[in-house]
């Protein structure tokens, strides 16, 4: 995994993980991106706050996953945030793929400065 400064605790990337989930739904709008980047957007507003209501962390809603994978659930999804919306032509227009390329680097950010190694019942 990579390593970074360990600024983010577990209870403090759950909050961000909701908000990212939040995020993903509203900005979309907001922004005035195309239909296939709304949905691309919200096909991983689902899956985050999945994966994030199942991780082994504090404001989890069923504690099954365990907070290092998720972290790799995380890394993982990195290219998918560029890959999943390019095949499905949702990078066409400048502030599409802008969205996209800034999604994929703040979850890189995010992952980066989190402490997987952190005890996530603290």
């Amino acid at each position: 995994m990579l390593t970074g400064m360990n600024l983010i605790s577990p209870r403090l990337h759950g909050v961000v993980d909701y908000v990212a989930c939040a995020s993903m739904l509203a900005l979309p709008v907001l922004f005035g991106l195309r239909p296939e980047a709304r949905t691309a957007s919200f096909a991983f507003a689902g899956t985050y706050l999945l994966v994030s209501a199942l991780t082994d962390y504090p404001l989890a809603l069923k504690r099954v996953i365990p907070f290092p994978v998720h972290g790799r659930i995380e890394l993982a999804s990195t290219p998918a945030l560029l890959l999943v919306p390019s095949l499905m032509g949702a990078l066409e227009g400048g502030k599409e793929r802008a969205y996209f390329i800034g999604l994929a680097a703040t979850v890189l950010s995010v992952y980066t400065l989190t402490d997987w190694k952190a005890d996530p019942r603290a």
